[in-house]
C-alpha cells in the first residue's frame, strides 16, 4: 500500500479517501509522517474510547502542551498574560475528569438546555433576517458561525458588541492544536487565548459575587460535596466548552447545508416531511464529523486489531473514519436519512468522555434547518465551480466558506 500522510494538506481538508485506503490493511495504520497510530475501525474506536486504564487523554498535544521546542516561551505568556492551561474534561483522566464532569453535567441540566434552545429560535430568525432579502450569502460566515456563538456568548456573558472579538478568540483555541503551527504562529495564538482567559476570569468573579441566569454562573456556583473548581480549572473548562459548543457546531451546520445543495431531491423531501430533519442531521453528523478524532497516550502495551502498540505511543481515535466503516454502516459514504442505525455514529465520542453538549448541538442543527427550510427554498451553490473551502486541520473538519443562493419560500 502506498504510504499515506495524515499531515498532507489535501488529506487534512478531506480525509475520507485516506481512511478507506488505510482501512484495507486493518483497523490501525501507523502514520510515519507524524508517528501516530491512526485507528479507523468502528468497533476499535468505540472500545478504546471507553478505556481509561490503558489509554490516557493527557497527551500534551491538545489544550495543555508539553512537547513543543518553544513550550517554555508559550508557558511564560500564559503565566504573565493569562492562565497556564490545565488538563480538564477532554484532556483529563479519572478521578479528575469525574469531578469536572459532575459539575459540568449539573450546569448542562435539561432545563438549561431547553432554555438555550428556546433562545435559539430567535437567534436563527434574526440571522436569517439579515441576509434573506439578498438572495444569497456565505452560509458559514453569515449564518453557521454566528448562530452557535450567539448562543454560547449569552451563556458566558459576552456583550453582543464583542462578538467579533469573541469569535477571533474561539478560532485561536481551535488553531492552537494544529501540529503544523510554527513558533510565531503559536505565540500569536497564545496571546489571543490569554485575552479570552482574562475575560472568563472576570466573568467568573462577577458570577461568584452575583449569580446570574446563565450556564457560566451555574458552573461557577456548582459544587461536588462542597468542592468547587479553582479559577485555573474554570478557565480551562470554559475554553473546552467554547470549542465544543461553537466551532464544531458551526462546521457541522455548514456541512449540512453543503449536503442539502449537493444531494438531489433532499431539500424537497425534507420540506415535504420536516419530521425527517432530525434523521438528516444524524446522517450529516455521521458523514461529516466536525471533530474527526482525538489523541490518546498509551499507558500500557496494547494490541488493537493486529497491531502491537507500545507504551508511550500516541493513538488517534478517528471518529470520522469509524462513522464510515462499511462493517457498521452499509454504503457508508451515502447520505441516507432512512438509515436505521445512523444515530450509532461516534461523532460525539463514546465512554466517559461522551460530549456533554450533544443534545444542545443536535437542537441547534434541528432548529436551524427547520427554520431555513420554512423560510427559504431552492438552495443552491451561488456560482458554478465554487463548492466552498474546507479547513486544513489534523483534528477538525468542515467548510469555513460556502457561498449559497436561495429564494424566499
Amino acid at each position: 500500500m502506498e504510504k499515506i500522510s495524515f499531515l498532507d494538506p489535501d488529506v487534512l481538508r478531506c480525509p475520507f479517501a485516506a481512511y478507506a485506503s488505510v482501512r484495507e490493511a486493518g483497523p490501525v495504520y501507523f502514520d510515519q509522517s507524524c508517528g501516530y497510530y491512526i485507528v479507523t475501525g468502528y468497533d476499535e474506536v468505540r472500545k478504546w474510547a471507553a478505556d481509561t486504564t490503558n489509554l490516557s487523554n493527557v497527551t500534551g498535544l491538545l489544550l495543555s502542551f508539553d512537547s513543543m521546542p518553544w513550550q517554555a516561551r508559550i508557558n511564560e505568556i500564559y503565566e504573565t498574560e493569562g492562565f497556564l492551561p490545565m488538563n480538564t474534561l477532554t484532556v483529563s483522566d479519572p478521578p479528575l475528569h469525574t469531578f469536572h464532569r459532575s459539575l459540568v453535567d449539573k450546569a448542562f441540566s435539561a432545563s438549561r438546555v431547553r432554555q438555550m434552545e428556546d433562545h435559539l429560535q430567535s437567534i436563527v430568525d434574526e440571522m436569517i433576517d439579515q441576509f434573506i432579502d439578498q438572495g444569497q450569502c456565505d452560509f458559514y460566515a453569515d449564518f453557521a458561525a454566528k448562530v452557535p456563538i450567539h448562543v454560547i456568548a449569552r451563556q458566558i456573558g459576552v456583550d453582543l458588541g464583542d462578538l467579533d472579538w469573541f469569535k477571533a478568540c474561539s478560532d485561536a483555541v481551535i488553531a492552537e492544536s494544529n501540529p503544523s503551527n510554527d513558533e510565531e504562529t503559536q505565540v500569536a495564538i497564545t496571546r489571543k487565548i490569554a485575552e479570552l482567559q482574562q475575560f472568563i476570569a472576570r466573568k467568573v468573579r462577577e458570577f461568584q459575587a452575583t449569580p446570574a441566569d446563565c450556564l457560566l454562573s451555574d458552573l461557577v456556583n456548582a459544587d461536588d460535596n462542597g468542592r468547587k473548581m479553582s479559577m485555573q480549572e474554570m478557565v480551562s473548562i470554559v475554553l473546552i466548552l467554547l470549542v465544543a459548543g461553537n466551532d464544531s457546531t458551526a462546521f457541522a451546520m455548514t456541512s449540512a447545508m453543503h449536503r442539502l445543495i449537493t444531494t438531489p431531491g433532499i431539500e424537497d423531501q425534507l420540506r415535504a416531511q420536516p419530521e425527517k430533519i432530525p434523521a438528516f442531521i444524524e446522517e450529516v453528523l455521521r458523514l461529516e464529523a466536525p471533530v474527526q478524532g482525538l489523541y490518546r497516550r498509551v499507558l500500557n502495551p496494547i494490541r488493537i486489531g493486529n497491531t502491537d502498540i507500545p507504551e508511550g505511543a500516541i493513538v488517534v481515535l478517528r471518529f470520522g473514519a469509524a462513522n464510515r466503516d462499511p462493517c457498521q454502516f452499509a454504503q457508508p459514504d451515502s447520505l441516507d436519512p432512512a438509515r436505521a442505525n445512523s444515530r450509532n455514529h461516534l461523532t460525539f465520542g463514546a465512554g466517559p468522555h461522551f460530549c456533554v453538549g450533544n443534545q444542545l448541538a443536535r437542537g441547534e442543527l434541528r432548529i436551524a434547518f427547520t427554520t431555513l427550510l420554512r423560510r427559504m427554498k431552492n438552495f443552491r451553490a451561488a456560482s458554478s465551480g465554487d463548492p466552498g473551502e474546507w479547513i486544513a486541520h489534523f483534528l477538525v473538519y468542515g467548510p469555513f466558506r460556502l457561498p449559497v443562493a436561495f429564494d424566499r419560500a
